[in-house]
């Protein structure tokens, strides 16, 4: 059994009025600090000290709060302050990050995190505290509106988890912190990207997307990075990369768990020193670029295998944004339809009023392996068909009228599917989740088939409600 470590005891304990000395050499850096500190209580709980910040949450001037006591003044200002404060002191050990709301007279909610740690330095006689409050009142407020939202900026959606990415993005938007957004197919990714660089202080600079899975193998490093005349044949001349490209912008990785491992490595040097070196360069080229990535792999399975570096996956996912596939947030249905209807309506110049309820009914019963762009897809189908005001059931794909009761599509003609996901999708659906029916459909060894469903991140019970672990929304 260990032996507990002993507290360490200060050799030469110090007065209050010597302690609030030391603060108030330091009150100039105190004062600069956005977070409002306090060094407080001497054995009557005053208030010993204090810097701007706190003045300014109490809007109240320094000298009607230093020397008075903190029962009077956070009682009447910061409710429930007092009880972080008694904790402490019974507890002897101090608190982090408790979070205090409230409603003002005015009807304003404020919110709070409050931190408080033991003066150790003063006389054992004494007790002293010193008390940290972060504002986080404008924080909470918008995450609050982000609630309340049917769309954000050009993303469409009500279902919580729609409203909870809402909230995510408004507490990310001005942190320059690298984003990975996972989702599958069709779900969107690229739009939530776009949306986070223009609500960010980088939206006059700009948005570059690269698509890593559509790039060959010796030509994206010359695409990220660049090249000087000369590095290989046909390099005629030097030739910015796309990091250049987005300087001082958002350079948007689409697909990233493609990059081939030798890629990997350049990347991380990118983002970890900040130094783009062109190809057939040793000059390195200073960039200031916000990364943005998405993928619609299980990257934590790509590093199992040892196919993406852990320290490049660490890296870019110090945000994560999970996507809801559209047939587990069928209350936005209607909203996208709607949506799609007006963009079509102004395309086309047509003059749509909706959907019929049966065709809504049938769109909303669909398993949609195809996601928001799938849904896209049917309604220009049935735009383009439709002979009256409404689109109706008549207007849409075959396989949307011929999925059944339950939604499932049903298997096409294997030169219709657009992805291998896509078709182990659709085979899944179509067998109910039985994977070997469904690896006999597709002709894969079932070995094969699971191995290929966890790349994709594909459930067994395809088309039932999933939860994440990771989910950061």
């Amino acid at each position: 059994m260990k032996t507990p470590k002993r507290v360490q005891k200060i050799d030469h304990p110090i007065t209050f009025s010597e302690y609030i000395k030391k603060f108030d050499e330091l009150r100039t850096v105190f004062n600069s600090l956005p977070d409002g500190v306090v060094a407080i209580l001497d054995e009557d709980m005053n208030i010993m000290t204090a810097n701007k910040a706190i003045a300014e949450m109490l809007q109240m001037p320094l000298k009607n709060i230093i020397g008075k006591k903190s029962v009077e003044i956070f009682n009447k200002n910061i409710p429930g302050l007092i009880e972080a404060i008694e904790k402490t002191i019974k507890n002897r050990k101090g608190i982090r990050n408790y979070t205090i709301d409230f409603v003002t007279p005015s009807g304003d909610t404020n919110s709070f995190l409050v931190s408080t740690a033991i003066i150790e330095e003063v006389n054992a006689s004494e007790t002293g505290i010193v008390l940290i409050l972060h504002d986080v009142s404008e924080i909470t407020k918008l995450r609050k509106i982000a609630l309340q939202m049917d769309r954000y900026g050009e993303i469409i959606g009500k279902s919580d988890k729609m409203k909870s990415i809402y909230a995510l993005i408004e507490t990310i938007k001005h942190y320059d912190t690298s984003v990975l957004i996972v989702g599958e197919t069709g779900t969107g990714k690229e739009l939530i990207a776009r949306t986070i660089h223009n609500i960010s202080d980088r939206k006059n600079k700009p948005f570059v997307p690269v698509n890593c899975s559509a790039l060959p193998d010796n030509l994206i490093e010359s695409e990220l990075f660049g090249h000087v005349k000369g590095a290989f044949t046909g390099a005629i001349s030097n030739r910015p990369g796309r990091f250049n490209v987005a300087e001082g912008g958002t350079l948007f990785l689409d697909e990233v768990g493609t990059l081939h491992k030798g890629i990997q490595v350049k990347l991380l040097r990118v983002l970890q020193e900040k130094i783009v070196e062109p190809l057939g360069s040793s000059i390195g080229i200073p960039v200031d670029v916000r990364i943005i990535s998405a993928t619609n792999r299980d990257l934590t399975e790509l590093v199992a295998k040892k196919e993406f570096r852990e320290d490049l996956y660490y890296r870019l996912k110090i945000m994560q944004i999970n996507l809801p596939p559209l047939r587990e947030k069928k209350e936005d249905i209607p909203l996208l339809v709607e949506c799609f209807i007006t963009k079509m309506n102004r395309y086309h110049n047509k003059n749509i009023l909706g959907i019929s309820p049966k065709a809504e009914e049938m769109l909303i019963n669909y398993l949609w392996p195809g996601n928001i762009r799938e849904l896209e897809n049917v309604i220009e189908h049935a735009f383009v068909l439709a002979d009256g005001p409404l689109l109706e059931i008549k207007h849409c794909p075959p396989e949307i009228r011929h999925s059944g009761m339950n939604g499932i599509p049903p298997i096409p003609p294997e030169r219709d599917l657009s992805s291998e996901e896509q078709s182990i999708r659709r085979a899944l659906l179509s067998t109910r989740g039985n994977i070997n029916k469904a690896a006999e459909i597709l002709g894969l060894h079932r070995t094969t088939l699971w191995r290929k469903m966890r790349e994709f991140r594909i459930d067994k019970g395809f088309g039932k409600n999933k939860r994440n672990r990771n989910d950061a929304t």
